[in-house]
Order: structure tokens, then C-alpha cells, then sequence
């Protein structure tokens, strides 16, 4: 996995029951449950290194994006958050 970094996404709300991340990373495949914890929910992914992640949640089964994280709209007009990975390290 030398090409991929390991990213937290977090959904900053406690009053879900599920949230799942999907985007770019897995295809829009919803594969990636979140753990609860204290402060919201949580769960690793692997990204590409310096490329950009397209990436939405999907809470208690509606489409959401967290409003403390970068965004933009897609080419249909969709909003999604993004995640700018890092280059690799040397």
C-alpha cells in the first residue's frame, strides 16, 4: 500500500444511529461504516498520495456532507467534501 495514505474521516455528530463515508476512494460503493465514539463518529481509509477525494456521508440513510469540512460542487451540481492528500514522504 506504498501508494495509498491513511486518512480519518470524521462526522462531527453524536445523534446518528449509522453514518457511512463513500467517494472516489471506494468507487461510491458505500463500503466504510464509521465507529462511534464521544465526539462523533469516525473510521481510516486509504487514499491516493497528492490527489484530491471526492467524499460524502451517508446518515441514517440520507446523503449529508459536514459543514467543518473543505467542499465543492461537482460537474451536476452536486455538493461533496473534498480531501486534499498530502505528496508522499521520501
Amino acid at each position: 500500500m506504498a501508494g495509498l495514505h491513511k486518512v480519518v474521516f470524521r462526522w462531527p455528530r453524536t445523534d446518528a444511529s449509522d453514518v457511512i463515508v463513500t467517494g472516489t476512494f471506494d468507487g461510491w460503493s458505500r463500503s466504510t461504516h464509521l465507529t462511534k465514539t464521544p465526539s462523533g463518529f469516525e473510521a481510516s481509509v486509504s487514499v491516493p498520495w497528492s490527489k484530491k477525494t471526492t467524499y460524502k456521508f451517508i446518515v441514517d440513510g440520507r446523503w449529508a456532507t459536514a459543514d467543518s469540512q473543505p467542499s465543492e460542487y461537482d460537474a451536476i451540481g452536486n455538493l461533496n467534501n473534498i480531501y486534499l492528500a498530502p505528496p508522499p514522504p521520501e
